[in-house]
This record gives C-alpha cells, sequence and structure tokens, in this order.
C-alpha cells in the first residue's frame, strides 16, 4: 500500500514538472523557483488571513472568534 501511495505522489509530481516545465532547468533553479512560490503562497495567505478576512467579517457582520475568546478570557480546547 505505501508502494501505491509512493507511485501516486511520484507520477503527480512527473505531472507539475511537465506541465509547469520545470524539468527542463537544473535543480538549483527549480529549487529557487519552488522557494519564491513558497514564499508568495505565504504572503497571499497572511495577506488574506489578515485584511480580507477581516474586512470581509465587517462587511458581514460575523464577529471573529478570537476576539469572543479574549472578551470572556477563556480558552476553546
Amino acid at each position: 500500500m505505501l508502494q501505491n501511495v509512493i507511485d501516486f505522489c511520484n507520477y503527480w509530481w512527473f505531472r507539475y514538472l511537465m506541465v509547469t516545465e520545470l524539468y527542463m532547468v537544473e535543480k538549483w533553479e527549480r529549487v529557487t523557483i519552488h522557494v519564491i512560490f513558497a514564499i508568495l503562497f505565504c504572503l497571499f495567505w497572511y495577506f488574506n488571513y489578515s485584511v480580507l478576512l477581516s474586512f470581509t467579517g465587517s462587511v458581514l457582520g460575523i464577529t471573529p472568534i478570537s476576539s469572543v475568546v479574549d472578551q470572556h478570557g477563556s480558552k476553546i480546547v
């Protein structure tokens, strides 16, 4: 079963490299591009989490759970 999972991941990794044409570049270039993608993903995630989530919450009138927990002084476990 583990071999099936590994084969599945290898297949999709190969497809990803073929579609993005990263199979043609050297390993250091591929790593650099992946690091840039990871940094961009983290920046987009942080922007969505901090800016868009609070904006849409205020537009829709939804109270963030963090402010509810801070007001009552208890933690949700």
